[in-house]
């Protein structure tokens, strides 16, 4: 699911209730990742549920892989991968991921620990195009 599909979804999606069973369901869609890449070096430290992401590049463009114990951190990772992939280093570092998240009404929503959650997957992309976020 790309983008501007999880975007139109999540608008139609009301309240904390129909925002979750949306991140539920697209915890589904995410592949798991191969036992191999379930290690230290893909772990998100800062995430409250265990979760690992895998970072490459193709032609100068992330390609993101993830996964997670809890389906809420897998629906979570489902938004940020549609988010990031495919983008060059410069697309995401003008990405204002934040105020994405703001617009789609998840934030007030989140509790702090995933917040931080969030912020950690964030931190990890941006660490992979050597320009840590603060």
């Amino acid at each position: 699911m790309n983008k501007a599909e999880i975007e139109r979804k999540l608008a139609g999606a009301h309240g904390w209730e129909g925002k979750n069973r949306l991140l539920v369901q697209l915890a589904r869609d995410l592949p798991p990742l191969p036992t191999s890449e379930l290690n230290d070096a893909n772990r998100i430290v800062g995430c409250e549920s265990t979760a690992w992401l895998t970072i490459g590049w193709q032609q100068a463009q992330i390609q993101l892989a993830a996964d997670s114990e809890s389906r809420i951190v897998k629906g979570l990772l489902v938004l940020l991968i549609a988010a990031y992939q495919g983008k060059t280093r410069t697309e995401i570092q003008a990405f204002d991921c934040e105020s994405w998240l703001i617009s789609l009404g998840l934030t007030r929503f989140l509790s702090a620990s995933r917040g931080n959650g969030v912020k950690a997957i964030i931190g990890k992309i941006y660490d992979a195009i050597g320009e840590a976020q603060h």
